[in-house]
Parts: C-alpha cells; structure tokens; sequence
C-alpha cells in the first residue's frame, strides 16, 4: 500500500518525535519507518500502526495529496452550509404546541379521573351530569 511519506513525516515532526520514537511507539522497526517515509509501500497492518500511533484516520497517511492549480490557489475543504433561519423558530414552535398539548390533554384526564373517582363514591357529580344527558 503507497503511504503518504511527506504526510508522515509531517505528523512525526509536528509531535517532535524522532524515526527512532515513532518506530517503537507504531511497533516497527526503524528501518521500515525510514524506507516508508522514503517512498516505499508498506502493508496494511504497517499503515494502520502508524495510523494508530499518529492518532489520525487511516485514509489520512494514505491518501496522495491533489495536485493544486497555481491560478486558484490551494483548495480549501468546502464549509458546511448552515441550517435555513426559519428552521430553528420552527422546530420550537412544534415543542412549543406538543408540549401545550401535553399540558391540556393531561389537565383534562386528571379531571375526568377526578369526577369518576366522585362518582364512584356517590357524590352528586355524578347525579348532575346523568340529568343533564337524560332531559331532553
């Protein structure tokens, strides 16, 4: 597998560690690490113990880096669109109403539950009600 060597050496100088350290931190021998960043392909398990010892993706070390057009620059990584202005008002408003409803729903069974348990116990709750139903 080809390694990104200039990537490696890179990561490697940015933590000031020497062949030697990332060699013994990645479980390799100095000389592997020395032909990888020379250009040479190593294995997968030899890309992904570097990866690890890096602490970076594999796909990092792995990847080629593109070739970039004088005229436009380097290329950036595109940034990531924000959410519309409309969506968040949005989104709590349907909290705002299902929570209400929550709220009215609730108050109504407890009252409901209330007049049974009365009801239940004779009280006139009950006798009212049947009248109002029963008269025409």
């Amino acid at each position: 597998m080809k390694l990104n060597a200039e990537r490696i050496r890179t990561l490697r100088e940015q933590r000031a560690w020497s062949q030697e350290h990332l060699a013994t931190v990645a479980g390799l021998s100095t000389r592997t690490l020395q032909r990888i960043e020379a250009g040479a392909a190593a294995s997968q398990e030899t890309c992904m113990a570097l990866a690890a010892a890096l602490d970076v993706p594999v796909r990092l070390i792995t990847a080629t880096p593109r070739p970039t057009d004088s005229s436009t620059g380097p290329s950036l990584p595109r940034p990531v669109s924000p959410a519309p202005s409309w969506l968040m008002p949005a989104v709590l408003l349907v909290c705002l109403i299902v929570w209400f409803g929550y709220s009215i729903g609730k108050d109504m069974a407890e009252r409901d539950n209330r007049a049974t348990a009365d009801c239940d116990r004779g009280g006139s709750v009950c006798d009212r009600s049947r009248r109002d139903i029963s008269t025409p």
